[in-house]
C-alpha cells in the first residue's frame, strides 16, 4: 500500500498508537507531521520517520491554530488528519478526580475537535482529504462502571464524528471513526487508582490489540477508493472476552 506524498497530521504521536501510525505512514511513503507535547520523544520520532515535529499540549487552547498552521506549512498542506490524541483514567464517578475528567474532556474531546476546526481549511483544498478519528469501543458501550467519564468522551468522539460527516461531505472531507478494545500500550501508567492501574494494566497486557493493529487499520482507510466513505471500524483483539 503506497502513500507516497499523502500529506498527513498525527497527534498524540510521542508513544502508544499515535507512533505507531506515525511509523507505519512513514515506512510506506507519507509525509508525517507529528504532534504532542514530549519535546524529546516527538523529536527523535521525526527524525526516524524523516518527518515534521510539533510540539504542542491540546490542553493550550490558544496553541491549537499555531500548531496546525506550523505543520501544514512544513507539509505543504493536508490531505489527512489522525486525531488520536487522548488519555485513558478509570474511576467511579461517587469518589472520582475532577482533574483526572478535566484532562480526558480536554484532549479526548476539545482537542479533537480544535485540532479538526484548524485543519479543515487545510483538508478542503485537498482532492483526497481525510479526518480519522481514534476513538475506543467504550464509545460504543460501557464494559464497566469505572470507565463512565472515559466512555463519556469516547460517546462524544462519536456523536462529534457523525455531525463532522455531516457537515464536511459537501466539502468533500471524509470522516472515520476507529474504535479499539483494549490496546496494550502504557499499561494503565496515568490511572490515578492504586487498584484500577494494576487492574488496567493486566488487561491490556492479557487482552491488548498491539498498536500496530491500529496503525493497520488507519493505513486501510487511506488507501480506501475515494467513492468509498468508511463510516467506523470497530476492533477488538481476539483474546479479549466479549463485554
Amino acid at each position: 500500500m503506497d502513500l507516497t506524498s499523502r500529506r498527513v497530521l498525527v497527534t498524540g504521536a510521542s508513544s502508544g498508537i499515535g507512533e505507531a501510525i506515525a511509523r507505519d505512514l512513514g515506512a510506506r511513503g507519507a509525509r508525517v507531521a507529528v504532534l504532542a507535547r514530549r519535546e524529546r520523544e516527538l523529536a527523535q520520532l521525526a527524525r526516524e520517520i524523516g518527518g515534521t515535529a510539533v510540539v504542542a499540549d491540546l490542553r493550550e487552547a490558544e496553541r491549537i491554530d499555531e500548531a496546525v498552521r506550523t505543520a501544514c506549512s512544513a507539509l505543504g498542506g493536508l490531505d489527512a488528519v489522525v486525531n488520536n490524541v487522548g488519555t485513558f483514567r478509570l474511576g467511579y464517578v461517587a469518589d472520582g478526580l475532577l482533574a483526572d475528567w478535566r484532562d480526558m474532556i480536554e484532549l479526548n474531546v476539545l482537542g479533537l475537535a480544535a485540532v479538526t476546526r484548524a485543519a479543515v481549511p487545510y483538508l478542503t483544498d485537498s482532492p483526497c482529504a481525510q479526518v480519522i478519528n481514534i476513538s475506543s469501543m467504550s464509545g460504543r458501550r460501557v464494559s464497566h462502571p469505572a470507565t463512565g467519564m472515559y466512555a463519556a468522551t469516547k460517546h462524544a468522539v462519536h456523536a462529534l464524528s457523525e455531525a463532522l460527516r455531516n457537515e464536511l461531505h459537501p466539502r468533500g472531507v471524509r470522516v472515520t471513526v476507529i474504535s479499539p478494545g483494549t490496546v496494550d500500550t502504557n499499561r494503565g501508567a496515568y490511572i490515578t487508582d492504586p487498584v484500577l492501574r494494576a487492574e488496567a494494566g493486566r488487561d491490556q497486557q492479557e487482552h491488548g490489540l498491539r498498536p500496530e493493529d491500529v496503525a493497520a487499520q488507519v493505513r486501510h482507510v487511506l488507501n480506501t477508493s475515494p467513492d468509498v466513505h468508511l463510516v467506523e471500524i470497530a476492533m477488538v483483539s481476539t483474546r479479549q472476552p466479549p463485554a
